[in-house]
């Protein structure tokens, strides 16, 4: 009873506590305090008090945090701008936006708590702003100018890199110069053409998964990567009566020649499967000594009492499992056409396993101890078709596969 009692306490307290406000972000604030992210502290700490104003612990561990955070970053900017390197203006505009947020708390918390507590939150906010907007010219002019170092080397690598840095001097200052269209130049020199051979294996799953890949391109990979899909196949071949001449989508070095590839892709894929298997552990014997029956007697009282007659019960259980399972196993490599040179390997596997277990009893149900008491309450379930397993493994290789793909080509 003590033990319930103290057990409801707690998961009152617990309750309560989730639901007091600001309750969750002044608990994550200390947290972030102790680890030294005094910024994440400060955030917390000005959600906190928005919902919370009069937590005075909340006011003086935010006002610690403003401080100790401002200094931090005041000394960065100061180290950064003795470096005579240009590499430090992307920092220095970090470090700007980073004092622009902390005294934004400040400015938002002022009126807050000066209406509710009539408390003056006495910290020192500084205009950053004009030092921003330099550093966000200094660092799109930064990257720019790296964008046209790299974009004067005709690889594919270096007008990668350029198409980045033009892209990111945008980041600081939108459309800057023409970087707009020196980022469209580069970026169409920097992208690889991908094609997917057919792959090797059980051809309804291996093909799921190419189709999967042809049409799902990730987002991670978009930007260098354009991967030639069965409609760009089929119309490469028409329009140039090619099938006619007997050229077939197999005859890759062909295709690969009229669709511009730099890459092919190949793969196998090797499945298996295990048909269900039911193996049944029989005349499993259970007992238990219980009530059995209550029987009457008198005190010495007079009053009328019953006293528990215990006795031995039985049962006897069988306990089933069946079990089945397929995996699918995708090797693969990425070849550069000009060279033949392997540029990527590897593979992909996934499993999909069924298991499901149940019994059944004879004699008193008092007898079964907890897990049988558990299974004799369930039934016998169909296992998964071979094809139901192997397409959902299929579905998840494919995802995993175009995020292999991805990482391959991403920045």
């Amino acid at each position: 009873m003590k033990k319930a009692f103290l057990l409801s306490s707690l998961c009152f307290f617990i309750s309560c506590s989730v639901f007091i406000a600001g309750y969750a972000d002044y608990s994550s604030a200390k947290k972030y305090f102790k680890k030294g992210q005094y910024d994440l502290a400060a955030y917390h700490l000005s959600k906190s008090l928005t919902l919370k104003p009069n937590n005075k612990k909340a006011i003086n561990l935010f006002e610690l945090s403003y401080d100790i955070a401002v200094s931090g970053h005041k000394q960065n900017i100061r180290k950064l701008l003795s470096i005579n390197n240009n590499s430090k203006w992307p920092r220095l505009v970090e470090e700007y936006n980073s004092l622009i947020k902390l005294g934004g708390y400040v400015n938002n918390l002022r009126p807050l708590l000066k209406n509710n507590i009539n408390y003056d939150l006495e910290l020192i906010v500084d205009d950053f702003s004009d030092k921003l907007l330099d550093a966000n010219k200094r660092a799109a002019q930064y990257h720019y100018n790296l964008g046209l170092k790299f974009q004067d080397e005709a690889d594919k690598e270096n007008q990668k890199k350029a198409a980045i840095n033009f892209r990111l001097s945008q980041n600081y200052i939108p459309d800057y110069l023409d970087s707009k269209e020196l980022y469209k130049r580069a970026k169409r020199n920097a992208t690889y053409t991908l094609l997917i051979r057919e792959f090797d294996g059980n051809r309804k799953y291996s093909s799921y998964i190419r189709d999967q890949i042809m049409m799902n391109q990730t987002n991670k990979s978009k930007e260098f990567l354009r991967i030639i899909n069965r409609d760009e196949l089929e119309t490469i071949l028409s329009e140039l009566a090619l099938v006619q001449s007997g050229i077939t989508e197999n005859d890759y070095l062909e295709i690969s020649e009229l669709s511009g590839a730099d890459h092919i892709l190949s793969a196998t894929m090797i499945s298996s499967f295990n048909p269900a298997e039911t193996i049944t552990d029989t005349d499993i014997k259970q007992k238990k000594e219980v009530v059995i029956k209550k029987e009457a007697y008198v005190d010495s009282t007079g009053e009328t009492k019953y006293k528990e007659i215990k006795g031995m019960v039985r049962a006897r259980v069988d306990h089933y499992k069946k079990q089945s399972g397929a995996k699918i196993r995708l090797s693969y490599k990425i070849i550069n056409i000009n060279d033949s040179k392997i540029l990527y390997n590897g593979e992909v596997n996934g499993k999909n396993d069924f298991f499901h277990e149940w019994a059944t009893y004879e004699g008193d149900k008092r007898a079964l101890n907890y897990k049988y008491k558990n299974l004799v309450k369930r039934k016998d379930k169909f296992a998964p078709s071979e094809n139901d397993l192997l397409m959902s493994i299929a579905k998840d290789v494919s995802k995993k596969f175009a995020n292999k793909i991805a990482k391959h080509y991403e920045n």
